[in-house]
C-alpha cells in the first residue's frame, strides 16, 4: 500500500514534489518505471504474464496495456490544521483543533508498453476532495507523468522523463498554516541520462530539472499573503559507477551537483535564496537471495548560500532502502533517507526576526505487509523524522504511524480500512505580547481514517494460490468451544459516565461530564450453536451488582452537590462469532440491559428540597470478547461490552427550572469462567506449535476511559476558599501499535513490549452565566507511549494469558477559564508519567498470526496549577489526579 506512506509524508508537510537526481541514478540499466505518486492506478498492476500461465492483466490497445481506475475515499481527519489547541488566540489563523470528514474522488489511469525492447509509460490522476465543514480547504490535485527508455543495445540505453501536477501544501506546514485557504503550487518535472555497460562496470549519467511556482494566498485578516517569493527552479547532474562484482554484491559510488535559484531574489525579508551545493557517497547494493535485497550508501552533503548571513550546510548524507521477504506471504521494507530542503520560515528570537536557510530532514520508515488470505491483506507501519532548521533555534520531531487492511470484494473491487496517527513535537518557542515563553506551541497530534473502495476497470488474472495455502484460519479446528447450555461467573471494572445538564435558576446552565470506576461481579448463563463451517449463533442472560459510582460536591451555599450509585443490572444479549482452529471462539454481542441507579441531587442552599431517587433504565449494550476452552467443560473468558442508556431528568425542588438531565454510559471489562454442559473430549490444537518467543508486531483499536479526581479550593469576590471536589471523566477512541521481545520456558513467557496509542478522551466542564462568568475548565487526553514487562502462561491451544507492569508517558491539554479575565486563563500542554498494569490474551489465529484482547489501566501523577485572578485574592486552587482504563482489540504477527 504505497498509499499509506506517501499519505504521511504529505501530512507531515515535508515531502518536496519531483523527481531527485539520486533516484534516477539509483535505477539500474534495464530500467523498471517507478512512479512516485501514491495512489495511481498502477498501484494494483500485478506482473503475470507468460510465466504464471496467464493472460496479461489490462486493456490491450496495440502496443500498449492500459489499467484505469476510480477511487471513492472518505476519510475522517481529527485535527485537519493540525494544530494543539494550546496558542493563544490571534497566534495563527486556526487554535482550535477541528475535526472534519472528507470525501476524495480519485480517477487515474496507468499505460505500459508491451514490447519485447524499449520501454514507455504514462501515468496520470487526480485527487478531488471536498470538506463536510470547512470548504475553504477543498482541493483538485492533478498529475501526469511519462517516462520511457530506448535499448541502443544490449549494453546501453538513454531515458528520461517529463511530469507535471497542480498539488497543494499540507496545513501542517509552517509555511502554509496561516492562509484562509491551503497553499497550491504547480510542479514541472523532467530527468534524462544515458546508461552503460562497459564489462563488469555499469556507468550511469543523468540530469533533473524542476520548476515550482507556488500561488499567493489570502490571510485571514483579508490581507494578501505572498508565495511568488518560493518560486525557484532546481537543476542537478551527477554520476554513479557501480561495479557487478558478483550477482550478490554490487558497490558503488556517486556524486551530484545543484543549484538551486529563486525567480524573485531578493525575498519579502531581503534574503537572498539561491544556493549551490554537491553530494558524495558510496554504498552498495545487496540481493541475498529470495529474502533480503536492498541499498546502503553514506557520505557527505554540502550547499552554499549566496546571502552572506546564512551559513554553509555540510553534513554526513545517509541513505538506505531494504527489503526482507519475512514468509512467503509476509513482505517488511525500510529506508532511511537524509535532503536539505528549502523554506522560507522565520520567528522572532529575542525581539528580532530570525531566518531559516533551509532545514536538513531526516527520515526513517518500516512498511510490513502481510497476506492474510487470497483476498485479505494487512499493513502496519511506523516512521520517524526529524526537521533541523538552520539558523533559527527550531528542531521538530515526527512521528507517523499506521495500519491497514484491504479486502478483495471481487477481482476488479477493493476495499481498504486505513488508519494513520501523526504527532510533532517541536521546541519552537511561542514568545507572547507579556514575555511568557509556550515551548510546546509547535507540537500537534492527529488521527486519521480512511475507508476507500476502488474499482480497478480492466482485466485482472489473480495469479495466487489456493486459500489453504495461506491461511489456517479457516482450517479444521481441534475440539474446544462448541453449542449447547453454559453458564459461569465473572469479576470486572465498570467505568460510569454521565453527561449532567441543567439550569442554575438566574445564575445560567451548568454541563459537565462525570465518571467513576468501580468493581462489579456477576453470572452468565446462554445457550449457541456451531455450524458445520465453524460459525457461531446463540443467547445470553447476565446479572451483576456493583459498578462505577461518582459525586460531585461544593462547600457553598449557591451550589450542588449530586451523586451516582451504580446497583445491579440485569441483561439479554446476542452473541455471534467464529470458532478458530485451536478451539478459541471469537464474538461480538448486542443486547440490552437494565440497570438500577442511585441518583441524589441537592441545592445546597435548600436542603430540604434534595432529590433521592431510585430509577431502573433501559441500556443498548455492544460488545465483543473470546472464550477459550481450557479443558472438556471449562472455558476462560475476556469480554468488554459499552452500554448507553436512556436520559433520565431528576426534580429537586419547585418550579420547571429545579431539574437536572443525566444521561449515562458505562465501559466494562471483565473476566469469567464458564462451564459447558454438552462438553466434548478436549484435544486440544496448537497452531504455534507451542511457542511464542521471539519478536513481534501488531496494531489495535479500542476504548479508552479517563477519569479525574478533582480536589480544588474556590475563591469569588474576595469571598471563600470554597472546598470542591468532583469526579470527571468521559470515554473516547483509542488506537495504537505495538511491538516486542519475548522468550518462552516451557509454557512460562517473559517479555517487554513498546507501545504507542492515540486518545480521544475529554470531559468537559462549562458553566454560562448572565453578562459571562463561572468557570469553564476541561482535560484531554492525547497520544503517548509505554514501556512494559509481560508475564504469562501458555495454555494448550497456544492461547497466551499475561499480565502487565510498566510505565506509559502520555500528552494531557489542560483548560481552565474563570470569569471574564481571559489573561488568567489556564491553556496548555502537560506530560505526564503513570503507571500501567493490566492483563490480556492472545489468540492464535494462524502460526504467526494472533488477535488480542488487553485491558490496562495507568495512573498518572497530579496535575496542579493556580491561577492568578485579583493577585491571589480571587485565586483558585485546582489538583487534578487522572487514570485512563484502556480496553484494546489488537491483531499482531511474529516474525
Amino acid at each position: 500500500m504505497k498509499r499509506l506512506s506517501f499519505s504521511i509524508a504529505v501530512a507531515l508537510g515535508l515531502l518536496t514534489p519531483g523527481i531527485g537526481v539520486s533516484h534516477v541514478l539509483a535505477q539500474e540499466v534495464e530500467q523498471k518505471p517507478e512512479t512516485e505518486r501514491g495512489a495511481s492506478a498502477s498501484d494494483a498492476i500485478e506482473d503475470d504474464g507468460p510465466s504464471t500461465g496467464l493472460p496479461p492483466s489490462g486493456l490491450r490497445a496495440g502496443g500498449f496495456r492500459l489499467f484505469p481506475s476510480l477511487g471513492v475515499t472518505t476519510l475522517y481527519d481529527t485535527n485537519i490544521f493540525g494544530v494543539n489547541g494550546s496558542l493563544p488566540t490571534g497566534v495563527r489563523t486556526h487554535e482550535e483543533e477541528i475535526s472534519d470528514t472528507i470525501g476524495v474522488l480519485s480517477p487515474g489511469i496507468a499505460v505500459r508498453s508491451d514490447w519485447s525492447r524499449h520501454e514507455l509509460n504514462v501515468n496520470a490522476g487526480a485527487d478531488l476532495a471536498r470538506y463536510r465543514d470547512n470548504p475553504d480547504e477543498d482541493y483538485n490535485d492533478f498529475w501526469l507523468n511519462a517516462d520511457g527508455r530506448y535499448d541502443i543495445n544490449a549494453v546501453s540505453n538513454v531515458f528520461g522523463g517529463l511530469g507535471v501536477s497542480r498539488s497543494h501544501e499540507d496545513r501542517t506546514s509552517p509555511e502554509g498554516f496561516q492562509g484562509e485557504e491551503p497553499v497550491r503550487y504547480d510542479s514541472l518535472d523532467a530527468h534524462a541520462g544515458h546508461a552503460r555497460r562497459i564489462g563488469q562496470t555499469v556507468v550511469r549519467v543523468g540530469g533533473t530539472a524542476q520548476r515550482l511556482d507556488y500561488d499567493n494566498g489570502v490571510g485571514v485578516d483579508g490581507d494578501p499573503i505572498n508565495h511568488d517569493d518560493r518560486d525557484r527552479d532546481i537543476y542537478a547532474l551527477g554520476a554513479r559507477i557501480s561495479y557487478l562484482r558478483t550477482p550478490r554484491i554490487q558497490p558503488f559510488v556517486q556524486v551530484s551537483a545543484e543549484e538551486r535559484r529563486y525567480r524573485n531574489t531578493p525575498d519579502d525579508l531581503g534574503y537572498e535564496r539561491d544556493s549551490s551545493g554537491y553530494r558524495a557517497a558510496v554504498g552498495v547494493i545487496a540481493n541475498l537471495g529470495d529474502r533480503l535485497s536492498g541499498e546502503v550508501y553514506g557520505g557527505a552533503l554540502y550547499q552554499e548560500f549566496d546571502d552572506p548571513r546564512f551559513s554553509s550546510v555540510s553534513e554526513p548524507d545517509v541513505g538506505a532502502q531494504l527489503a526482507w521477504q519475512a514468509t512467503p506471504y509476509t513482505r517488511v521494507t525500510g529506508s532511511i533517507d537524509r535532503s536539505l530542503e528549502e523554506t522560507t520560515y522565520w520567528q522572532f528570537e529575542d525581539g528580532l526576526p530570525a531566518v531559516a536557510s533551509s532545514y536538513l530532514y531526516s527520515r526513517a520508515e518500516v512498511l510490513a505487509e502481510h497476506r492474510l488470505t487470497p483476498r485479505t491483506t494487512l499493513s502496519a507501519m511506523v516512521s520517524y523524522g526529524q526537521a533541523d532548521y538552520q539558523e533559527v533555534d527550531r528542531a521538530d520531531d515526527l512521528v507517523g504511524a499506521g495500519f491497514g487492511v484491504e479486502y478483495k470484494l471481487t477481482d476488479n473491487l477493493l476495499l481498504q480500512l486505513d488508519y494513520r496517527h501523526f504527532q510533532r513535537d517541536s521546541d519552537y518557542r511561542y514568545v507572547a505580547n507579556d514575555g511568557n515563553v509556550d515551548l510546546l506551541a509547535g507540537n500537534y497530534q492527529r488521527d486519521q481514517v480512511y475507508l476507500s473502495l476502488k474499482a480497478l476497470l480492466y482485466p485482472v488474472h489473480d495469479k495466487l494460490p489456493a486459500m489453504g495455502r495461506f491461511s489456517r484460519l479457516h482450517a479444521e479446528r481441534g475440539s474446544g468451544i462448541d453449542g449447547g447450555l453454559y453458564a459461569g461467573a465473572q469479576l470486572g471494572m465498570s467505568g460510569m459516565a454521565a453527561a449532567t445538564s441543567g439550569p442554575r435558576g438566574s445564575h445560567g446552565t451548568d454541563d459537565g461530564d462525570m465518571q467513576g470506576t468501580g468493581s462489579t461481579a456477576g453470572a452468565f448463563a446462554g445457550w449457541g450453536l456451531t455450524t458445520r463451517d465453524n460459525w457461531y449463533a446463540g443467547i445470553e442472560l447476565e446479572g451483576s451488582r456493583g459498578g462505577g459510582d461518582w459525586i460531585h460536591a461544593k462547600n457553598k451555599s449557591t451550589s450542588r452537590t449530586f451523586s451516582l450509585d451504580t446497583n445491579d443490572s440485569w441483561g439479554a444479549s446476542l452473541r455471534g462469532g467464529r470458532v478458530l482452529e485451536n478451539g478459541a471462539l471469537l464474538y461480538a454481542r448486542l443486547g440490552a440491559v437494565r440497570t438500577e441507579f442511585d441518583t441524589f441531587y441537592q441545592a445546597n442552599d435548600a436542603p430540604a428540597e434534595a432529590a433521592d431517587q431510585t430509577d431502573r433504565q433501559t441500556g443498548r449494550r455492544v460488545g465483543v470478547g473470546v472464550d477459550v476452552p481450557a479443558g472438556d467443560h471449562l472455558f476462560w473468558r475476556l469480554d468488554y461490552s459499552h452500554t448507553d442508556y436512556d436520559a433520565y431528568d431528576v426534580p429537586y425542588g419547585s418550579g420547571p427550572e429545579a431539574v437536572e438531565r443525566f444521561d449515562n454510559a458505562e465501559g466494562l471489562f471483565r473476566i469469567g469462567l464458564g462451564w459447558r454442559f454438552g462438553g466434548q473430549p478436549y484435544r486440544p490444537t496448537d497452531p504455534t506449535g507451542g511457542d511464542v518467543s521471539g519478536l513481534y508486531a501488531g496494531a489495535q483499536l479500542g476504548q479508552m476511559m479517563l477519569a479525574t479526581d478533582m480536589d480544588a479550593q474556590h475563591r469569588s469576590q474576595g469571598q471563600g476558599p470554597y472546598d470542591f471536589s468532583a469526579d470527571f471523566g468521559d470515554t473516547g477512541l483509542d488506537t495504537g501499535i505495538f511491538a516486542g521481545y519475548g522468550l518462552q520456558w516451557d509454557r512460562i513467557y517473559l517479555g517487554v513490549e513498546l507501545s504507542a496509542d492515540s486518545s480521544s478522551g475529554e470531559w468537559r466542564h462549562e458553566r454560562e452565566t448572565p453578562g459571562g462568568g463561572g468557570r469553564d475548565f476541561s482535560l484531554e487526553k492525547k497520544g503517548g507511549q509505554a514501556l512494559a514487562a509481560r508475564l504469562g502462561y501458555q495454555l494448550d491451544n497456544g492461547t497466551l494469558l499475561y499480565a502487565r507492569l510498566g510505565k506509559a508517558r502520555s500528552q494531557f491539554n489542560c483548560r481552565y477559564a474563570k470569569g471574564a479575565q481571559a489573561s488568567n486563563d489556564i491553556n496548555r500542554d502537560e506530560i505526564e508519567i503513570g503507571d500501567r498494569y493490566g492483563l490480556g490474551a492472545e489468540v492464535p489465529l494462524t502460526p504467526n498470526t494472533f488477535v488480542r484482547f488487553d485491558y490496562s489501566r495507568t495512573d498518572y501523577g497530579d496535575i496542579a496549577f493556580v491561577t492568578g485572578h485579583g493577585d491571589g485574592a480571587n485565586a483558585d486552587e485546582v489538583r487534578w489526579e487522572n487514570t485512563s482504563d484502556q480496553f484494546r482489540v489488537g491483531v499482531g504477527y511474529r516474525f
